[in-house]
């Protein structure tokens, strides 16, 4: 079965991530119960977020691999999430691609 690879930003305002706090236990178990997700999770800023145990970390949008039969079952899946209905995941910048991986077939 096809693999696509999803690039979810947030949205950059300062309640972003208040927003993304509000529905991200939702969000958990959502995920967790699709077995059309293969890998998923916090994209961090600064680039040097986990150089340190200490390091600042801010949750500054999401990327997932998703299994499933075409690219309108994955933009499906994307547009049913917590995340794009609670205004979390910037729609206009989300990207949605075909991914090929050795190591996941």
């Amino acid at each position: 079965m096809p693999l696509f690879a999803v690039y979810a930003p947030d949205y950059t305002d300062e309640e972003a991530i208040q927003r993304r706090l509000a529905v991200r236990e939702s969000h958990l178990a959502n995920a967790a119960a699709n077995p059309a997700i293969k890998v998923g999770g916090a994209m961090l800023s600064p680039n040097e977020a986990l150089d340190a145990p200490d390091a600042e970390k801010k949750m500054i949008g999401s990327m997932l691999v998703l299994e499933c039969a075409s690219y309108a079952d994955a933009k499906k899946i994307i547009e049913s999430d917590v995340y794009w209905s609670g205004n979390v995941w910037d729609k206009e910048n989300t990207v949605i691609r075909p991914f090929v991986s050795p190591k996941l077939h």
